[in-house]
Protein backbone atom coordinates (compact mmCIF):
# COMPACT_ATOMS: atom_id res chain seq x y z
CA UNK A 1 0.00 0.00 0.00
CA UNK A 2 1.42 3.43 -0.47
CA UNK A 3 2.42 5.91 2.05
CA UNK A 4 -0.09 8.63 2.85
CA UNK A 5 2.50 11.55 2.39
CA UNK A 6 2.72 10.41 -1.48
CA UNK A 7 -0.91 10.82 -2.17
CA UNK A 8 -1.61 13.96 -0.24
CA UNK A 9 1.80 15.88 -1.85
CA UNK A 10 0.47 14.43 -5.26
CA UNK A 11 -3.00 16.21 -4.97
CA UNK A 12 -1.78 18.77 -3.73
CA UNK A 13 0.81 19.51 -6.80
CA UNK A 14 -2.51 18.42 -8.57
CA UNK A 15 -4.51 21.70 -7.44
CA UNK A 16 -1.65 23.64 -7.42
CA UNK A 17 -1.30 24.68 -4.08
CA UNK A 18 1.92 25.65 -2.39
CA UNK A 19 2.45 24.53 1.52
CA UNK A 20 1.01 27.83 2.99
CA UNK A 21 -1.92 27.74 0.60
CA UNK A 22 -2.79 24.08 2.08
CA UNK A 23 -1.59 24.90 5.71
CA UNK A 24 -3.98 28.20 5.60
CA UNK A 25 -7.28 25.91 4.43
CA UNK A 26 -7.04 23.25 7.29
CA UNK A 27 -5.90 25.67 9.65
CA UNK A 28 -2.54 24.81 10.89
CA UNK A 29 1.07 26.09 10.01
CA UNK A 30 3.06 25.19 7.20
CA UNK A 31 5.99 23.46 8.71
CA UNK A 32 3.23 20.99 10.49
CA UNK A 33 2.10 20.34 6.29
CA UNK A 34 5.74 20.52 5.06
CA UNK A 35 6.16 17.10 7.77
CA UNK A 36 3.24 15.53 6.87
CA UNK A 37 3.85 15.61 2.83
CA UNK A 38 7.33 14.54 3.27
CA UNK A 39 6.05 12.03 5.11
CA UNK A 40 8.56 12.44 8.40
CA UNK A 41 4.29 12.39 10.65
CA UNK A 42 1.17 11.09 10.15
CA UNK A 43 -1.94 13.71 11.77
CA UNK A 44 -4.30 12.39 13.87
CA UNK A 45 -8.25 11.57 11.78
CA UNK A 46 -9.56 15.13 12.68
CA UNK A 47 -6.61 16.76 10.47
CA UNK A 48 -6.70 13.53 8.04
CA UNK A 49 -10.57 14.83 7.35
CA UNK A 50 -9.76 18.18 7.16
CA UNK A 51 -6.74 17.80 4.51
CA UNK A 52 -8.98 15.48 2.66
CA UNK A 53 -11.44 18.28 2.38
CA UNK A 54 -8.59 20.70 1.18
CA UNK A 55 -7.27 18.24 -1.12
CA UNK A 56 -10.94 17.00 -2.58
CA UNK A 57 -10.04 13.62 -2.16
CA UNK A 58 -12.12 11.25 -0.38
CA UNK A 59 -11.71 11.27 3.50
CA UNK A 60 -12.81 7.26 3.87
CA UNK A 61 -9.36 6.44 1.54
CA UNK A 62 -7.36 8.75 3.43
CA UNK A 63 -7.92 7.62 6.79
CA UNK A 64 -7.99 4.21 5.52
CA UNK A 65 -4.37 4.38 4.13
CA UNK A 66 -3.42 6.50 7.38
CA UNK A 67 -4.36 3.70 10.02
CA UNK A 68 -2.60 1.00 7.58
CA UNK A 69 0.59 2.85 7.52
CA UNK A 70 0.07 3.53 11.21
CA UNK A 71 -0.61 -0.53 12.15
CA UNK A 72 1.82 -2.69 12.94
CA UNK A 73 3.39 -4.90 10.66
CA UNK A 74 0.92 -7.99 12.10
CA UNK A 75 -1.79 -6.27 11.55
CA UNK A 76 -1.71 -4.69 8.46
CA UNK A 77 -3.06 -7.89 5.96
CA UNK A 78 -6.76 -6.91 8.16
CA UNK A 79 -6.39 -3.66 7.01
CA UNK A 80 -6.13 -4.10 3.56
CA UNK A 81 -7.45 -7.48 1.83
CA UNK A 82 -7.01 -6.88 -1.57
CA UNK A 83 -3.08 -6.22 -1.41
CA UNK A 84 -3.63 -2.91 -3.82
CA UNK A 85 -3.03 0.41 -2.93
CA UNK A 86 -5.54 3.23 -2.66
CA UNK A 87 -2.82 5.20 -3.35
CA UNK A 88 -1.03 3.94 -6.71
CA UNK A 89 -1.37 5.67 -9.68
CA UNK A 90 -4.40 5.65 -11.79
CA UNK A 91 -5.70 2.60 -13.32
CA UNK A 92 -8.93 0.62 -14.67
CA UNK A 93 -8.45 -2.41 -13.41
CA UNK A 94 -9.32 -1.53 -9.70
CA UNK A 95 -10.92 -4.70 -8.33
CA UNK A 96 -9.76 -8.34 -8.36
CA UNK A 97 -11.28 -11.32 -6.49
CA UNK A 98 -11.53 -11.64 -2.72
CA UNK A 99 -12.70 -15.05 -0.47
CA UNK A 100 -15.67 -13.97 1.85
CA UNK A 101 -16.07 -16.52 4.62
CA UNK A 102 -18.92 -18.42 5.56
CA UNK A 103 -20.78 -15.60 7.25
CA UNK A 104 -24.09 -15.84 9.50
CA UNK A 105 -27.19 -13.99 9.60
CA UNK A 106 -27.04 -11.15 11.93
CA UNK A 107 -30.24 -9.71 12.72
CA UNK A 108 -30.68 -5.75 12.15
CA UNK A 109 -32.52 -3.90 15.38
CA UNK A 110 -34.37 -1.11 15.73
CA UNK A 111 -32.93 1.67 17.95
CA UNK A 112 -36.17 0.43 20.95
CA UNK A 113 -35.25 -3.15 20.61
CA UNK A 114 -31.47 -2.41 21.17
CA UNK A 115 -32.49 -0.26 24.18
CA UNK A 116 -34.33 -2.93 25.78
CA UNK A 117 -31.42 -5.70 25.11
CA UNK A 118 -29.31 -6.17 27.30
CA UNK A 119 -25.40 -7.49 26.73
CA UNK A 120 -26.53 -10.62 28.89
CA UNK A 121 -29.34 -11.59 27.44
CA UNK A 122 -29.45 -14.90 26.61
CA UNK A 123 -31.11 -16.67 23.70
CA UNK A 124 -31.46 -15.17 19.97
CA UNK A 125 -32.10 -11.75 19.06
CA UNK A 126 -35.04 -11.58 16.45
CA UNK A 127 -34.84 -9.36 13.51
CA UNK A 128 -37.39 -6.30 13.11
CA UNK A 129 -38.56 -8.51 10.03
CA UNK A 130 -38.58 -11.92 8.42
CA UNK A 131 -36.03 -10.41 5.97
CA UNK A 132 -34.09 -8.33 8.03
CA UNK A 133 -30.59 -9.82 8.52
CA UNK A 134 -27.08 -9.44 7.59
CA UNK A 135 -24.19 -11.55 6.74
CA UNK A 136 -20.84 -11.09 8.18
CA UNK A 137 -17.77 -13.13 9.02
CA UNK A 138 -17.09 -11.37 12.31
CA UNK A 139 -17.13 -13.85 15.70
CA UNK A 140 -18.80 -12.94 18.59
CA UNK A 141 -21.89 -14.05 20.60
CA UNK A 142 -25.44 -12.42 20.30
CA UNK A 143 -23.97 -9.76 17.30
CA UNK A 144 -26.57 -7.66 16.28
CA UNK A 145 -26.99 -4.82 13.74
CA UNK A 146 -28.15 -1.37 13.18
CA UNK A 147 -29.30 1.24 10.83
CA UNK A 148 -27.06 4.18 11.33
CA UNK A 149 -29.90 7.36 11.30
CA UNK A 150 -29.14 11.10 10.28
CA UNK A 151 -25.46 12.37 9.70
CA UNK A 152 -23.80 12.68 12.88
CA UNK A 153 -21.29 10.30 12.83
CA UNK A 154 -20.27 11.29 8.92
CA UNK A 155 -17.78 11.72 7.28
CA UNK A 156 -17.01 8.04 8.48
CA UNK A 157 -20.71 6.53 8.65
CA UNK A 158 -23.60 7.43 6.80
CA UNK A 159 -27.61 7.63 6.34
CA UNK A 160 -28.20 3.57 5.86
CA UNK A 161 -25.12 1.52 6.49
CA UNK A 162 -25.08 -1.03 8.58
CA UNK A 163 -23.17 -1.69 11.99
CA UNK A 164 -22.61 -4.71 13.53
CA UNK A 165 -22.62 -4.72 17.36
CA UNK A 166 -20.90 -7.14 19.17
CA UNK A 167 -22.30 -6.79 22.88
CA UNK A 168 -19.62 -8.61 24.98
CA UNK A 169 -16.65 -6.91 24.51
CA UNK A 170 -15.68 -4.19 26.92
CA UNK A 171 -15.56 -1.00 25.46
CA UNK A 172 -12.24 1.56 25.89
CA UNK A 173 -11.88 5.00 24.69
CA UNK A 174 -12.12 5.80 21.03
CA UNK A 175 -14.15 2.99 20.61
CA UNK A 176 -17.37 3.47 18.48
CA UNK A 177 -20.15 2.21 20.52
CA UNK A 178 -23.83 2.08 20.91
CA UNK A 179 -25.22 3.48 24.70
CA UNK A 180 -28.38 3.85 26.34
CA UNK A 181 -29.15 6.79 28.55
CA UNK A 182 -31.75 5.09 30.83
CA UNK A 183 -33.45 7.88 32.37
CA UNK A 184 -34.72 8.56 28.98
CA UNK A 185 -34.61 5.36 27.44
CA UNK A 186 -32.29 6.98 25.04
CA UNK A 187 -30.20 4.66 22.50
CA UNK A 188 -27.46 6.49 20.26
CA UNK A 189 -24.46 5.64 18.24
CA UNK A 190 -21.41 7.54 19.14
CA UNK A 191 -17.43 7.34 19.81
CA UNK A 192 -16.61 6.82 23.43
CA UNK A 193 -14.16 9.42 24.74
CA UNK A 194 -12.78 9.03 28.40
CA UNK A 195 -10.29 11.66 29.65
CA UNK A 196 -9.58 12.06 33.50
CA UNK A 197 -13.09 10.41 34.54
CA UNK A 198 -15.20 12.42 31.91
CA UNK A 199 -16.86 10.53 29.34
CA UNK A 200 -18.06 11.72 26.47
CA UNK A 201 -20.65 10.27 23.41
CA UNK A 202 -18.79 12.04 20.65
CA UNK A 203 -20.49 12.77 17.34
CA UNK A 204 -18.06 12.52 14.59
CA UNK A 205 -19.92 15.43 12.59
CA UNK A 206 -18.78 18.87 14.54
CA UNK A 207 -22.68 20.12 13.46
CA UNK A 208 -23.63 17.85 16.66
CA UNK A 209 -22.69 18.47 20.30
CA UNK A 210 -21.25 15.96 22.88
CA UNK A 211 -23.13 14.51 25.28
CA UNK A 212 -21.16 14.71 28.39
CA UNK A 213 -21.84 11.56 31.21
CA UNK A 214 -21.90 12.92 34.44
CA UNK A 215 -20.95 10.36 37.67
CA UNK A 216 -24.55 10.17 38.86
CA UNK A 217 -25.90 9.71 35.15
CA UNK A 218 -27.61 6.04 34.47
CA UNK A 219 -26.32 5.07 31.90
CA UNK A 220 -25.35 1.89 30.24
CA UNK A 221 -22.69 1.03 27.11
CA UNK A 222 -24.49 -2.03 24.85
CA UNK A 223 -21.62 -2.60 23.17
CA UNK A 224 -19.21 -2.23 20.64
CA UNK A 225 -19.07 -1.42 17.29
CA UNK A 226 -17.13 -4.14 15.10
CA UNK A 227 -18.29 -4.05 11.31
CA UNK A 228 -19.44 -1.41 8.81
CA UNK A 229 -21.39 -2.14 6.30
CA UNK A 230 -22.75 -0.09 3.43
CA UNK A 231 -25.97 -1.28 1.17
CA UNK A 232 -25.84 -0.02 -2.16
Amino acid sequence: MGKISDLLERQRKKLGLNYKNLADKVGISSVYISQVLRGQRIPKDNILVKLSDALSLDPSVVLRLAHYEKAPEAARRYLEPSGKSVASEEKFDNVEPYALGSGRKVPILGWVQAGQFSPTAPGDLTALGPDDYIYSDILGKNLFALRVENDSMEPLFHQDDIIIVNPNIKARSGDYVIARLNEGGEVTFKKLKIENDEVRLKPLNKEYDDIVLKEDDDYEILGKVVERKTIF
